[in-house]
């Protein structure tokens, strides 16, 4: 079992390509690969492309509901990779030895937040082959995109893969388990000093591989537009993100499907896999909600992990001692324990809780966080002004991000604001990925069976972070 108690700077003094991941809070993180891998083969488009779209760089898979769905779907235990030293043979992306190191660390004390609340998987999500992938996050650069975050992080491309486990029914339906995996795999070419002194070293990134996978999914969208894939001609462009149109239809969706897994498959590599996170409950309960992350070490950096390893990483909002974040049922008086610490207000800093400067101190940090937020919908136009621009804030991805921003916080501004606004005051994103009811904090991913019926879940905050990567990609990727 994975030691929760590894300091924070002991995990620092000797890493390299290291920024700890931003998962599942304020999903646009950054963390290092523990080698890179080769570059995937020149394929893809070299002709100018027209700009993409939301659902061309955030793929929703639809949520299964029977056996059969799930040939539409991508189980990670299929995902492969070439194997290093013998190109003829495949390996797991997710291979089996990090898969148990994941297992170890949720169940680990750094899982438990406060008496018996802790994570613990149930034994179906204990089994690899039942994770499939509900979604993928292309992102040119975590932990955001504005020259100011990047001047103090630099900048890590990633592609995110948010899993949720599938389990087969009797009857011959399927249930998708009410739980999330995050597997961050990052492109960087090497690091640059940190900007501040007890920042992590800033990542390098490597734009000649990021460049070509977005030729790649470039090649995707103008096939699926001009009909290749299938029948049916689907266009991208113009929709709000939501459930990808190509594995919505019937007639697309099984080479939509088989395009995404061998991009996914090119790239890919348990040598690119640099980060995790689990959103998961504690045994037979529906509540609380307990977010947790996981990043890579090299060799040599923990002593418990000579050969380097994944350990789990302390919450920048939090203490510097403290590593989960738990959101309570509703009622409960405190919502949200720990409690956070933001500092989204202030200038952005690579100053934070995660790493070894483990600051700014609390009294000196200036952010709003929804733990804050007031339980019912305000009376007065102020009062709902407020709330607004606390969760305009959270939501806005030049702003917040993970290591100024609390998980609990990126995970239900879009709740909060359903609930205490009136709708004229939310901004639109395709309304049937709407986070469905309260137990729903999904950012992007499947709703759970106890809100209705099972679908495809959109935040505002995955819909902003979206829209600054479609404009960054169009702007400085696209080939021109």
């Amino acid at each position: 079992m994975i030691d929760a108690r590894i300091s924070s700077t002991s995990l620092a003094a000797r890493m390299h390509l290291s920024v700890v991941a931003a998962i599942l809070c304020c999903a646009s993180g950054g963390v290092s690969a523990q080698t890179a891998a080769p570059a995937a083969a020149q394929t893809g488009a070299a002709h100018p492309e027209k700009p993409l779209a939301a659902d061309d760089v955030s793929w929703l898979f639809p949520a299964p509901s029977k056996a059969d769905d799930l040939a539409n779907l991508i189980a990670i235990s299929d995902l492969t990779a070439p194997n290093p030293q013998d190109p003829t043979k495949r390996d797991p992306v997710w291979p089996d030895a990090i898969f148990q190191q994941f297992l170890a660390i949720v169940a680990s004390p750094a899982a438990a937040v406060s008496g018996s609340n802790r994570v613990v998987l149930p034994a179906e999500a204990k089994t690899i082959n039942a994770w499939h992938i509900a979604g993928v996050r292309i992102d040119p650069g975590a932990p955001g995109l504005s020259d100011a975050i990047i001047k103090e992080f630099g900048q890590s491309p990633q592609i995110r893969l948010v899993l949720q486990p599938v389990v087969k029914n009797a009857d011959g339906s399927v249930t998708a388990l009410d739980m999330a995996a995050h597997l961050v795999f990052t492109f960087a070419s090497g690091v640059q000093p940190p900007s501040k002194p007890g920042c992590f070293p800033r990542p390098i990134p490597d734009l000649v591989t990021f460049k070509q996978i977005v030729a790649e999914i470039a090649a995707l969208r103008s096939k699926l537009r001009d009909g290749e894939l299938g029948p049916n001609k689907i266009v991208t462009a113009g929709k709000a993100l939501g459930v990808h149109p190509g594995l919505v239809d019937q007639t697309t969706a099984s080479n939509v499907r088989a395009e995404m897994k061998a991009i996914l498959e090119r790239h890919l590599s348990a040598q690119r896999l640099g980060a995790m996170a689990i959103m998961g409950l504690p045994e037979n309960a529906d509540e609380p909600w307990i977010f947790l992350s996981m990043q890579f070490v090299p060799p040599g950096t923990v002593p418990q992990l000579p050969n380097g390893g994944f350990v789990p990483v302390h919450g920048p909002t939090l203490d510097g001692k403290q590593f989960a974040q738990m959101m309570q049922p509703a009622g409960s008086d405190p919502r949200v324990i720990p409690a956070p610490h933001t500092n989204n207000l202030a200038a952005i800093t690579c100053i934070n809780a995660a790493v070894p400067a483990n600051g700014p101190p609390i009294k000196q940090r200036k952010g709003v966080a929804t733990a804050d937020l007031p339980a019912d919908p305000p009376r007065t136009a102020a009062g709902r002004a407020k709330v607004l621009s606390e969760l305009n804030t959270i939501a806005d991805p030049t702003k917040s991000h993970f290591f100024n921003t609390d998980c609990v916080s990126c995970h239900t501004e879009t709740r909060r604001a359903l609930e205490l606004l009136r709708p004229r005051d939310i901004p639109k994103i395709a309304a049937a990925p709407l986070p469905n009811g309260p137990w729903n904090v999904r950012n992007f991913g499947w709703s759970p069976l106890i809100e209705g019926d099972v679908g495809g879940t959109v935040s505002r905050r995955t819909a902003a972070e979206t829209q600054a990567v479609v404009q960054f990609i169009n702007a400085k990727l696209l080939t021109k």
